[in-house]
């Protein structure tokens, strides 16, 4: 297996296919042209594939002036433990820092040591509109 990564945004069926395979589908609820979509619109992507097969994916969205989050890290349950997920915040962080954003993230509380090992730290409380759809 040799994992390779690249800023190319892959195919709506692919993303599609890959959230279905840890039950974002389930949570998000969107169509694979709305995620396909909101790919597009980051400030920077970066996928890990095997071989052909999407197997991972992160994103960052910024202002690219001041701000950059991380979101959307995933990786297909077959492949994670294996550093894929790793790779993929250290080269978002790099890309970040190349441009000197602030680079933060959410993540749920049982990740939290997952991150601290990547080098991120507790930053502040994350809030979210309790009536919006996510």
């Amino acid at each position: 297996m040799e994992i390779h990564y690249t800023n190319e945004i892959p195919s709506a069926d692919c993303i599609f296919a890959l959230y279905d395979t840890v039950g974002w589908n389930d949570y998000l609820m969107l169509p694979k042209e709305l995620l396909y979509k909101a790919l597009v619109q980051s400030w920077h992507v970066i996928c890990a594939y095997d071989q052909d097969r999407l197997i991972g994916k992160g994103r960052i969205v910024s202002d690219g002036v001041i701000n950059a989050y991380i979101c959307g890290l995933v990786v297909h349950p077959d492949y994670q433990n294996q550093g894929i997920g790793s790779e993929m915040i250290r080269k978002l962080v790099e890309k970040g820092r190349e441009s000197k954003l602030h680079i933060q993230l959410l993540c749920t509380e049982e990740n939290i040591p997952y991150y601290n090992k990547l080098g991120f730290e507790g930053f502040a409380m994350g809030m979210k509109d309790k009536n919006a759809p996510l």
